[in-house]
């Protein structure tokens, strides 16, 4: 078996369906398992997948217990020699999977492997980064002057319709070998969603293993379509995972910063949820209040509060 396919869906169904469907149509010439696990769907996505692809093998999970956590499991029971972990919100072009599965067959140094992404426009999508900094934050915030920005020096641009490696790619399609993976312990399962990409790409340097983005490959990615509706529980679950993050791969001194940087984003964030007319507010900022908790405590208020939706 080449390829184990992980799909990761929580109230995707349609989304879900027609990625099945370009998978099986645009995939032939890779022997390949598909294996979704539903986090506890309420749109019968599990039950749809099962009618409209029986070959495929469906785990329906009773609770929502987060993206790192389900594709572990799918790990586990897949038999490929590698695995792709895909976004049920993408559509699968022909010749992808078995370019990449090339790429990490005949490059052994070459721990997982992204592809080109496009909208549905055919335009081109940001889909691999430099590992966060303390610099990257600077350069980005709309409070630090522009005199600050140019001391810090500004991104070089990368030219995503070309082949190079990458510090990190985001896992709407990113193949890992197995053997890897699961030497590396899988996923941290203590991101519930968001960063566990980045934190996997940081592990796989660490084991001196390279990160490749293959431009001559390409899934169209319907970014944004099944998150839409849980924006405000989706970016507070970022900021989470951001902190954890933070704690994980920071030293001391960056650690410090980072957390007064985000802890002050917060305190402004609960100054505007204060201020606004909605109706919701109050639950907004007791929320932002719990995350500010965390920052400096360092224990998980939130736990479970965001519902799981790819695509953010």
């Amino acid at each position: 078996m080449d390829l184990t396919i992980a799909i990761i869906s929580y109230n995707t169904r349609d989304l879900l369906l027609a990625c099945l469907q370009s998978i099986q149509e645009m995939t032939k010439d890779v022997e390949y398992e598909l294996i979704v696990i539903d986090n506890a769907s309420s749109d019968g996505s599990a039950a749809a997948v099962r009618a409209q692809f029986p070959r495929t093998r469906v785990i329906a999970n009773q609770d929502n217990g987060g993206y790192a956590k389900a594709c572990n499991q799918a790990v586990e029971i897949g038999r490929g020699r590698h695995v792709l972990f895909l976004n049920s919100d993408t559509v699968m072009r022909a010749c992808t999977l078995s370019r990449m599965v090339a790429c990490l067959d005949m490059q052994p140094d070459i721990g997982a492997v992204s592809c080109l992404q496009c909208d549905k426009a055919g335009q081109v999508l940001q889909s691999c980064f430099p590992f966060p900094s303390v610099r990257d934050h600077l350069r980005y915030s709309p409070w630090v002057p522009t005199i600050i920005k140019r001391v810090v020096g500004r991104d070089v641009e990368l030219d995503f319709t070309v082949s190079q490696d990458v510090e990190w790619a985001n896992g709407a399609c990113l193949m890992v070998r197995k053997g890897l993976f699961e030497h590396m312990g899988g996923f941290d399962s203590r991101f519930f969603m968001y960063f566990e990409d980045v934190d996997l790409c940081r592990r796989i340097h660490q084991r001196g293993y390279r990160v490749w983005h293959a431009a001559d490959c390409e899934v169209v990615h319907l970014i944004g379509r099944s998150s839409v509706e849980h924006r405000d529980q989706l970016n507070v679950q970022w900021e989470l995972s951001r902190i954890l993050y933070v704690e994980k791969h920071f030293w001391w001194l960056e650690r410090f910063i980072m957390k007064a940087w985000i802890g002050g984003g917060v305190l402004a964030k609960i100054f505007k949820a204060a201020c606004s007319g909605r109706s919701d507010r109050y639950q907004q900022m007791e929320k932002l209040k719990a995350m500010l908790w965390r920052v400096w405590v360092g224990q998980q208020p939130c736990k479970g509060h965001a519902a799981y939706s790819v695509g953010g």
